[in-house]
This record gives C-alpha cells, sequence and structure tokens, in this order.
C-alpha cells in the first residue's frame, strides 16, 4: 500500500512573525523548553511556562488574541532584518543565522514544523540584535575622546559593552564606554556581564579609532 505523505499547512509568513510576538510576549523571553509548576525545596514553586513554540501554535489557531502590539513588532521585525541587506551588498560580515533569517522574512509563506519553530526564536533574536547593536553605536560613536595619555596608569570606572571570550588568547576581549562617553578595549581572564558597570585600572596601551586600549588591568 503505498505511503501517503501529509500535507503540512502552509501559513502567511507575516501572521506567523506575529503569533511568535505574542508568544514573546506572554512569556517574557524565549523558552525552549518547558517547565513544570512544583515545589521547590525551599518552599517556592516554580512558575510553569510552555515553549514559545507551542504558544506560537496556538496563536495561529486563535488568531484572535494576537493584539496590534505584536503585528507593529512584527513589522518592525521585517523593518530590521530586511535593512541588514545592506551588510551583504558592502561584504561586511554576518553570521549564518541572521543569513537564515534574512531568507525567511523574504517568504511570503511557510510551512508548518521547521518554519514555525524557527519563527517562534525570532523576537527574541531580535531584541538581543537590537541591543548589541545600540551598544555596538555607542562605542563607535563616543564623542569623549582619549582616556589618559600612553603609558599613563589611569584608574576608571566603566560599563561593559561587549565581552568575548578569545579561544586563541585564552582570555576575555572587552569593549566598555565611561560616563565621560569614552571608548575603552582591554582583556581579562574573567568573564564579565555586559551591562555591569566595573572600577578598574590599567595603563594605557595605545590610542587609535577613537579608543583607549589598556593593558595590565586590575579590578578595584
Amino acid at each position: 500500500m503505498p505511503r501517503i505523505s501529509k500535507v503540512r499547512k502552509q501559513y502567511d509568513t507575516m501572521l506567523v512573525l506575529s503569533a511568535a510576538c505574542a508568544a514573546q510576549r506572554i512569556n517574557g523571553s524565549y523558552v525552549k523548553f518547558a517547565t513544570v509548576e512544583e515545589p521547590s525545596i525551599n518552599g517556592t514553586v516554580n512558575v510553569h511556562k510552555r515553549t514559545n513554540r507551542e504558544l506560537t501554535v496556538e496563536f495561529l489557531e486563535l488568531q484572535e488574541n494576537i493584539i496590534d502590539a505584536d503585528r507593529t513588532m512584527a513589522e518592525e521585525m521585517r523593518r530590521y532584518w530586511n535593512g541588514k541587506t545592506f551588510k551583504l551588498l558592502t561584504g561586511e560580515y554576518m553570521s549564518n543565522f541572521d543569513r537564515g533569517i534574512m531568507e525567511m522574512m523574504q517568504k511570503e509563506t511557510v510551512t508548518e514544523g521547521y518554519d514555525i519553530a524557527v519563527i517562534a526564536s525570532m523576537p527574541g533574536s531580535y531584541i538581543s540584535s537590537v541591543k548589541r547593536d545600540e551598544r555596538e553605536r555607542r562605542a563607535k560613536h563616543s564623542r569623549g575622546g582619549y582616556i589618559g595619555s600612553v603609558g599613563e596608569r589611569v584608574k576608571i570606572q566603566v560599563e561593559v559593552l561587549k565581552c568575548v571570550f578569545s579561544q586563541k588568547w585564552f582570555t576575555y576581549f572587552m569593549t566598555g564606554i565611561t560616563s565621560d562617553d569614552q571608548t575603552v578595549f582591554f582583556s581579562y581572564k574573567e568573564e564579565m556581564v555586559v551591562g555591569s558597570v566595573l572600577n578598574i585600572a590599567g595603563t594605557v596601551k595605545r590610542q587609535d579609532n577613537n579608543q583607549t586600549q589598556l593593558n595590565r588591568v586590575k579590578m578595584l
């Protein structure tokens, strides 16, 4: 007897994206694995959350529960990712994940299953990307000038804008900004949370491209 292939549903891409934004609104973040409501050791109760994928599928069935704010966010996301086309035209680096999202945004319809799962994760990625872009903009367009002079030992307070681990050097490279709008770059042995404010001391190694590089950095 011949095998009958399941006919997969097709959905309007923007409708799915709006449903994904609704799921993000309900969960407040991207939830990949569902949590179970159960008492913990200290007596508190872990709140049950369904996955964003499950909620997205539910909103597709109950479209009346999608609100205007969800549709607005979906439109903002489409404009944001379409705007990244300029990166491709200028040869600027773009991750495979970003490329995949751009390709998804170009589709008029998507198929249930994998496509829905991918789109369910997009609102969380969008929020993170916008925050990352803002941090990079702050670092690139800071107007405070350089810190100290080459060879000088300085003490500063800096907000961490970026923290990346280097496998080659086995250390963390950080970009930060001072309250005087000065961009600073340095390495450190421990990871620091983006957005945290640090009091550090370091020696000015280089001043170039509107950025002061420090070495021998210590936490105060």
